[in-house]
């Protein structure tokens, strides 16, 4: 996938192929003072470098020398071409702060920052990034730090324009009222299935300030999530035979908290998910051999079933993916394996 960073005043062109240009622009977030040469003429704030993410949000550089008029980004060999940062225009909206919107590549990614006054070339910074996005099966690893942006050393560039420590109230409060989460986080919107509370943005029923780090949730998967669906969590201690994960109240290994594409903000497509941990079932005959000598189709067609209303054959067209009163979890509760079979074949 090319990488690419769009001006934020640029209309974001969907499908069509990109060129191996790489785009990069300033997003209007942050206006800081020149705080003139100190170190380093450019400094990686977000990601620090050597560290990893799991989403392609914000690249934030701090231009620590008022001479550096131009920037190039490399990303993984492709670079960009020379950002002008030193126009009255620029210097007055964004002055010694440059943030971009990476597409990073899964795993390893090698960034390069050149800093520029005019055709000299006044510093170059590297740094590797490891991105491993949302629903991922890739380890991280264990010896690459997450990236961290809530800290008092990194917020301190940011709360000029920022309320970086808003009361709960704040937190919760509506779009048009200036959440001041919103600023940054509002990509979480672009999700087709999202969350009730990230589609309204009432961060503080999950966030805590008091969280370490920052903004860390109190609690996490079934302890957290239990709290508003307290339906599920009665209703799955009811039945004799739960999903291990369930059983183990391992909310997150499934769902993303925020929002996803896939229905019930699942990581991952159905039967990706759930073939990412029963590899055996993708790999053998399934349930019983046809007569084309091939186990039970697991997707890649219409599921005869009327309840499901047109979707595609999958995993959940069977099995109830968080348990019940059988063994094997059939949608239909039956003992019987043949009374599954016959809600789709009624022959």
């Amino acid at each position: 996938m090319t990488r690419s960073v769009f001006w934020s005043f640029l209309r974001q062109v969907k499908g069509r192929t990109m060129s191996r240009k790489v785009f990069l622009a300033a997003i209007p977030l942050l206006l800081l003072g020149w705080s003139g040469p100190v170190g380093a003429a450019i400094s990686l704030i977000y990601p620090p470098p050597q560290t990893r993410v799991n989403d392609a949000e914000h690249l934030v550089v701090k231009l620590n020398n008022p001479e550096i008029t131009g920037v190039r980004i490399t990303l993984n060999g492709l670079a960009s071409d020379l950002l002008n940062v030193g126009t009255p225009e620029y210097r007055k909206s964004f002055q010694d702060i440059l943030i971009v919107k990476p597409v990073w590549d899964p795993g390893k990614n090698k960034l390069t920052i050149d800093g520029y006054a005019g055709d000299k070339q006044l510093e170059t910074v590297s740094a590797e990034i490891y991105y491993i996005p949302k629903g991922s099966t890739q380890p991280a690893p264990p010896e690459v730090p997450a990236a961290v942006l809530h800290t008092p050393e990194q917020e301190k560039h940011c709360k000029r324009c920022h309320v970086m420590n808003p009361t709960p109230a704040q937190m919760n409060e509506s779009l048009e009222k200036g959440n001041p989460c919103y600023t940054c986080h509002k990509n979480m919107l672009n999700d087709t299935y999202v969350h009730g509370p990230t589609g309204t943005f009432s961060c503080a029923f999950c966030h805590s300030l008091q969280g370490k780090p920052k903004y860390a949730t109190p609690k996490r998967d079934a302890a957290l999530c239990n709290e508003c669906h307290v339906d599920k969590g009665t209703a799955l201690k009811k039945w004799q035979f739960r999903h291990g994960p369930v059983d183990a109240g391992m909310c997150e290994i499934c769902h993303d908290p925020h929002g996803s594409p896939y229905p019930g903000q699942l990581r991952q497509p159905v039967n990706k998910l759930c073939l990412s941990c029963h590899e055996s079932v993708a790999t053998g005959i399934h349930v019983n051999r046809t007569v084309s000598g091939e186990g039970h189709p697991l997707g890649g067609k219409k599921d005869p079933n009327p309840a499901a209303k047109g979707r595609e054959l999958s995993c959940v067209s069977c099995h109830n993916p968080h348990g019940g009163d059988v063994r094997y979890f059939f949608i239909n509760n039956a003992e019987d394996r043949l009374q599954l079979c016959q809600m789709c074949h009624k022959k």
